[in-house]
């Protein structure tokens, strides 16, 4: 489930803002802010990105969500452009945006090592940055800041955070203002931006799992089944003989979501949700199934229903090469899959069931099975855009 990006330099509102510097003034820097400074982005954005929750309980759920495992110990940063001539506190906040450190994976079908020898199917382990909650207040824009602190930004990463042995081979950030705003910044589109749509709906009585073993996925499950797919994911990468690059899907993501899904639930509806996913077959089994899940809350109430989403964070099949009786085995487990999320969201009252970026294997699934759904190709919102420091080409995305 990615974040959004709603920044544009195109709006004006700035005939009382003349005494501040143009964008290409020398007085500007990128730096971060004091904690003041963080409560005064966070009570900015909240309109943009507090969901359902109140102000005063956006503000509590930001400081939360720096002690998570994904964001804590410095893996989350947060950034400001500000005049360097101001004081911390008493300087605007000409726009904003957060990164997270991540780890990634770049396959190369022919990897060069040294000045001659070269390794076929070779999957390195690099640094990627996220790129967050980019923002501008209304009252600065027009000025060409957010662009002045992006093309800053997308240097100063390149070496952010890299330590001994690492290496920094990009930055990503999913844009929903279309592809052309970050392209001429250097995040150009990548991946194939599409997302499966499924409606909510009880489960029907006489829908079971035919014999299939069907199991509720806790947080307890969650780092041994996210290990299993980075396995995965690595073998598949070297025997593939493509160029890809891509985030490891580790626990740290999933909790990271989670958190937010448990903050929300605790403070508004005041539940647990404990189930995160649904895994088909058995669990010390070698040919499973399995999803990885979380809620968003757009709103309350009956009206929101439609925006509120369950999105499918992970699928996995642990056969990605099968054959004619395989397909009609995962055609099963994937609309048992389907089904289960589609029964969560129900319960918690959310409209909609969203799966990121199906592969081409989930899509030919997909044809076969009884379930409602559409295929949505994404034009505007959360592009998913990329800004590569690798040799060579960019990869597949």
């Amino acid at each position: 489930m990615p974040s959004t990006f709603p920044t544009s330099d195109t709006n004006t509102d700035t005939a009382a803002n003349t005494d501040l510097p143009p964008s290409n003034s020398p007085s500007l820097h990128l730096t971060h802010p004091t904690p003041a400074e963080c409560q005064h982005i966070w009570t900015l954005i909240h309109p943009s990105w507090g969901d359902s929750l109140s102000l005063p309980d956006f503000l509590s759920e930001s400081a939360h969500l720096l002690t998570v495992p994904l964001a804590r110990d410095g893996n989350m940063t947060l950034w400001i452009l500000v005049d360097k001539n101001l004081p911390p506190d008493q300087r605007p906040t000409l726009a904003s945006c957060e990164t997270f450190k991540k780890k990634g994976l770049l396959a190369r079908k022919d990897a060069r090592v040294g000045a001659e020898v070269e390794v076929e199917g070779e999957v390195q382990d690099v640094v990627l940055h996220g790129i967050a909650s980019v923002y501008c207040d209304p009252k600065y824009r027009g000025r060409g800041y957010a662009q002045r602190m992006m093309r800053e930004l997308g240097e100063v990463l390149r070496n952010w955070q890299v330590g001994d042995g690492e290496r920094c081979v990009g930055s990503v950030l999913y844009s929903d203002i279309g592809k052309g705003y970050y392209a001429k910044l250097g995040w150009m589109p990548v991946g194939c931006n599409t997302h499966l749509e499924f409606p909510a709906r009880k489960r029907d009585e006489r829908e079971s799992s035919d014999g299939d073993h069907e199991s509720i996925v806790l947080d307890a499950d969650l780092d041994e089944l996210c290990k299993r797919d980075e396995n995965l994911v690595r073998q598949r990468l070297a025997e593939n003989g493509k160029n890809a690059l891509m985030v490891i899907p580790d626990a740290d993501h999933m909790r990271w979501h989670h958190a937010k899904e448990d903050f929300v639930c605790g403070r508004i509806l005041d539940k647990e949700c404990p189930f995160k996913g649904v895994l088909v077959g058995e669990w010390e089994g070698k040919d499973r199934f399995w999803a990885f899940w979380a809620r968003r809350f757009y709103g309350v109430g009956e009206t929101a229903r439609r925006e509120n989403t369950l999105y499918i964070l992970r699928l996995v099949f642990e056969k990605d090469d099968p054959g004619k009786e395989d397909m009609e085995k995962m055609r099963k487990a994937l609309k048992i899959i389907v089904q289960a999320a589609q029964a969560e969201a129900d319960y918690w009252g959310l409209g909609t069931v969203k799966l990121w970026d199906p592969s081409p294997l989930v899509l030919e699934l997909i044809k076969g099975i009884d379930v409602e759904y559409r295929l949505v190709e994404r034009e505007q919102e959360c592009i998913a855009s990329l800004m590569w420091h690798g040799d060579g080409d960019v990869p597949e995305w």
